[in-house]
């Protein structure tokens, strides 16, 4: 089972005062549990990919952003890993994927596309609600998710955005010599997108997903549910080779 919910200040506490062999123990678990700064839960999973076999051999590697928002996280990461693979980065928000496609000359180390939409099981159209601070009236202060999940349904702003086929989209623009990265932070939808890539074809070419698990947003009894099935995903994961992470 997942370690429990604790405070960034109490992660920051624990990693300071752990003796190394517990340290290990919890590391082993989950790589980011101790982590408390964003920039060192990034600088973890690079040596994450970097460490990868499959990974540091293969002759094409893509790393794909599931949610980057305001490319903050998107661009840590193309910093460390530029250079050696192909991106692709998705977002929901109209106003955020257009400051990235404005901005993309700055990316030169290595090749990006961004996408509008979300990245699911179908092509077609689905509601998404913003939320957060604002209610998702400024664009870098609410987040996004989907609508079923939303918790203050009567202020949240909602509207229609184009979904992908995530499985199709990676097998169209992959290869039987790809290993693809993929960091996702999708507000709950991983619970129906991840058993779809693990059922479909591009399974044998994930090596690496960081997943923000969101279990938590789910009501109860629900809620449970997700979290054995965070545990299940990981297991059918490694199963098939490939490394699924609880990321934070």
């Amino acid at each position: 089972m997942s370690l429990p919910r604790i405070s960034r200040r109490r992660r920051a506490w624990l990693n300071a005062k752990l003796p190394s062999s517990a340290r290990a123990w919890v590391q082993a678990r989950d790589p980011f549990y101790l982590l408390a700064d964003s920039e060192d839960i990034i600088a973890r999973s690079v040596d994450i990919a970097r460490g990868r076999p499959r990974l540091r051999h293969a002759k094409d590697r893509v790393f794909v952003d599931l949610g980057f928002n305001n490319r903050r996280v998107f661009d840590q990461f193309y910093e460390r890993l530029g250079p050696d693979y192909r991106w692709f980065g998705f977002e929901i928000q109209p106003a955020l994927h257009a400051a990235a496609i404005a901005d993309t000359p700055r990316y030169a180390t290595g090749p990006v596309r961004f996408v509008h939409g979300a990245a699911g099981e179908s092509d077609g159209v689905i509601e998404i609600a913003f939320e957060g601070k604002a209610d998702g009236h400024y664009t870098f202060d609410g987040s996004t998710t989907i609508a079923a999940l939303v918790r203050d349904k009567a202020r949240a702003e909602r509207t229609q955005v184009p979904s992908c086929d995530l499985a199709k989209f990676l097998a169209d623009h992959t290869g039987d010599d790809s290993a693809i990265v993929i960091k996702m932070d999708i507000e709950g939808g991983e619970y129906a997108l991840l058993p779809h890539l693990l059922a479909s074809t591009i399974a044998p070419r994930i090596d690496l997903i960081f997943c923000e698990f969101h279990w938590r947003r789910f009501p109860m009894p629900d809620r449970i549910t997700r979290l054995f099935q965070t545990e299940a995903l990981i297991r059918d994961f490694r199963e098939r080779g490939a490394l699924l992470l609880s990321w934070r």
